[in-house]
């Protein structure tokens, strides 16, 4: 069906089609201009992206970890035997040896509420905890968090969506920030945080829809909260502030 709509108004060019959704997949898939209404009333009307950039409260960035090679793991863990990490693993030793490390909120989530839990499960059941997978996970999450650490530090708002295995979802406030900034301060940061993936994407306009619908019925607009993480942490340790650090590389280079 889409395929006939946009063969009728955008290819043949020989008459307009005007569609009522809800669905703003569809609406941004087959429509050169739009308007949403609520209460029969227009509260916007343009192309997609004049919508996105007058309305949208923020961005969604998506970044993924790498993970640790074959010899990368066998160096983390001859590294913990020198620092006489007791073998063969165990909770309790894990994190003793994680917060001599500075690692004190990783340390904490190795509990069967945490984001580590699937090594307090392991235990549990009296399996042992392989040495490679929880160096690999300890190194990804280390990472992660440290991103996401200069992500709160940069914006006055910042949740984290989505989290599984190496990839993280974050979504931020707009501030003062430009897309094309964000993409800049992305590809700067891969190396820093062994970030080997990433996209970075405006306020959908499923999510402007929501909100103009919460306006209409006299609730606040949808926004993020800082404190509400997927990731759940035990310090409130910071960085000194690692976004100025970040700033002070982007003025040098300028």
């Amino acid at each position: 069906m889409w395929n006939i709509v946009a063969k009728i108004s955008t290819q043949r060019k020989q008459s307009g089609v005007i569609i009522t959704t809800h669905s703003m997949e569809e609406a941004e898939a087959l429509c050169t201009k739009m308007g949403i209404m609520v209460k029969g009333e227009f509260k916007c009307f343009g192309p997609a992206t004049h919508i996105k950039d007058k309305y949208g409260t923020g961005y969604e960035l998506e970044f993924k970890v790498r993970t640790l090679s074959e010899a990368e793991v066998a160096a983390e863990v001859e590294n913990a035997r020198q620092k006489r990490l007791p073998f063969p693993l165990t909770i309790h030793n894990l994190k003793q040896f994680l917060a001599s490390e500075g690692k004190g909120d990783l340390a904490e989530e190795l509990s069967p509420d945490g984001i580590g839990a699937e090594f307090a499960d392991l235990e549990q059941r009296g399996v042992p905890i392989v040495p490679d997978e929880f160096f690999r996970w300890a190194f990804m999450e280390s990472r992660g968090n440290a991103m996401i650490d200069f992500l709160e530090s940069k914006f006055s708002e910042c949740d984290v969506v989505e989290h599984y295995n190496n990839s993280w979802k974050m979504r931020t406030s707009r501030d003062q920030y430009s897309i094309g900034y964000l993409f800049g301060m992305m590809e700067d940061l891969t190396a820093q945080y062994d970030i080997f993936e990433y996209s970075v994407s405006q306020t959908t306009l499923e999510q402007i829809f929501n909100t103009f619908a919460q306006m209409g019925e006299g609730t606040e607009g949808v926004g993020v909260n800082r404190k509400h993480s997927l990731r759940r942490r035990s310090s409130k340790r910071r960085p000194a502030n690692p976004a100025a650090e970040h700033e002070k590389v982007l003025k040098a280079r300028e």
